[in-house]
């Protein structure tokens, strides 16, 4: 029996998307049940304003289905991404994080296993706080959070937290070879647990 999987992410100029991405093919050709789902940014069309690069991945996140709280219910691992915006989550994921709230007092999603990435601007553009927020946020529903391995690439390190992808300024540096190579290794010991 295959594991089911969800991966949630939000995404304005895409960075954040392709890492999830590259989280459902891995999860995909490792054999999981998969399923990839953005969060709802009633803001969107606004915000792509301010990228030059941000509708370059529009149509294809757009067309993915919108997360909802209760199609993860039987998700055995939860993936979250989310842009970090001043050192926490993006406001859409902020809001899909609040619409949990009913399933808290039943415990839900308790013992569910949750990762977390980022996407950020800079290394002083606080991603490991953005991190930690979805951590605290799992921790707070019943989640057991699983951290990033010390070794999990030789050639690259990592918080603890999650992973990061740093796109420069103006959002343009897209994750590449490195960020592959890191969620997939990462995908493997995920399901590994």
């Amino acid at each position: 029996m295959s594991r089911k999987v969800s991966i949630v992410f939000h995404s304005v100029c895409g960075n954040s998307y392709l890492m999830a991405k590259e989280f459902y093919e891995a999860f995909r050709k490792q054999g999981a049940d998969a399923q990839l789902l953005r969060v709802n940014d009633p803001n969107y069309e606004e915000l792509a304003k301010e990228f030059a690069v941000a509708g370059q991945y529009k149509k294809e996140m757009l067309s993915l289905e919108e997360a909802k709280v209760d199609k993860l219910l039987d998700s055995e691992i939860i993936i979250m991404g989310s842009p970090t915006y001043y050192g926490n989550v993006s406001g859409a994921m902020k809001t899909f994080m609040d619409s949990f709230s009913p399933y808290w007092s039943e415990a839900a999603f308790w013992g569910k296993k949750l990762f977390a990435f980022t996407t950020c601007g800079t290394t002083e553009g606080g991603g490991d706080m953005c991190l930690n927020a979805i951590s605290i946020f799992g921790q707070h529903v019943g989640m057991t959070t699983v951290p990033v391995p010390s070794n999990l690439l030789s050639t690259q390190n990592y918080p603890a937290y999650g992973l990061i992808h740093y796109t420069g300024d103006y959002s343009n540096l897209r994750p590449g070879r490195e960020a592959a190579l890191a969620i997939n290794e990462m995908v493997e010991r995920l399901l590994s647990l």
